[in-house]
């Protein structure tokens, strides 16, 4: 399995106007899409099912500029859309999922830092979710 940036330049025929960029953690700027939010701006590939890798880390990432409310309705329908019985589980699953993969990302070394950093805000942003998504989940 690998994880690649595709860089707005050339992306599906799309204009400057298409994205929109935000900052990581005062280091980085990532451009993303504005409504192509399922394949933009990672690719994960390699595996049988890299399409919904693909959109399952493309979701996360563009929530990176969202309200934690928006992180908690994103994780509560995955959950309920899972086979997962276990929200605390769950949740553990998709961050160990996400801190995986780091170890598989593919480009050039500043694309490798910025893929890095966006990853790095994934995590923190979903831990300081958990609690709400916790509760949200078992009401």
């Amino acid at each position: 399995m690998h994880v690649v940036w595709k860089r707005p330049d050339g992306f599906h025929d799309a204009t400057p106007q298409d994205f929109y960029t935000i900052e990581l953690a005062g280091h980085s700027r990532i451009w993303l899409h504005k409504t192509d939010r399922d394949w933009y701006p990672f690719r994960v590939s390699g595996g049988w099912q890299e399409s919904e890798a693909t959109k399952r880390l493309n979701r996360l990432i563009n929530l990176l500029n969202q309200p934690q409310e928006s992180w908690i309705e994103q994780l509560s329908k995955t959950y309920h859309h899972s086979m997962a019985d276990n929200p605390e589980e769950y949740f553990q699953n998709v961050v160990t999922w996400i801190a995986d993969l780091k170890g598989h990302l593919r480009g050039d070394n500043w694309e490798l830092d910025i893929m890095n950093q966006t990853i790095s805000e994934v995590e923190r942003q979903l831990n300081a979710a958990k609690e709400a998504f916790l509760k949200a989940v078992s009401r």
